[in-house]
């Protein structure tokens, strides 16, 4: 395979492993592989905290902001989700787009 041929595949597989925002801006494999990695623990700590339903909740995450949406029982609940979300190492910041609906 010629160096000319072989820098084709790559750039394709290089674009092809990036991932584009909802603003058009793309991520590269590593920030989109810590997304991932940030999500998957945030995501796992509401879940299995006594205190919150996490699977209530939606998280998303671009290069370390993470965006949560859903509903909370309580003003109380919504402060301990804030509270795990903040202690995840490689969270930059949340943004809190929670809905409280006491029952």
């Amino acid at each position: 395979m010629g160096r000319s041929v072989f820098g084709l595949l790559l750039g394709v597989l290089l674009a092809a492993s990036c991932q584009t925002y909802r603003d058009g801006q793309t991520r590269s494999v590593g920030e989109l592989t810590d997304d991932t990695a940030i999500q998957a623990k945030v995501k796992t700590q509401l879940v299995v905290d006594k205190v919150v339903d996490g699977l209530r909740l939606n998280v998303e995450v671009q290069r370390g902001v993470v965006s949560l949406y859903g509903t909370v029982a309580s003003e109380t609940v919504r402060q301990r989700v804030l509270e795990i979300v903040g202690s995840v190492k490689g969270v930059r910041s949340v943004q809190d787009k929670l809905q409280v609906q006491e029952r």
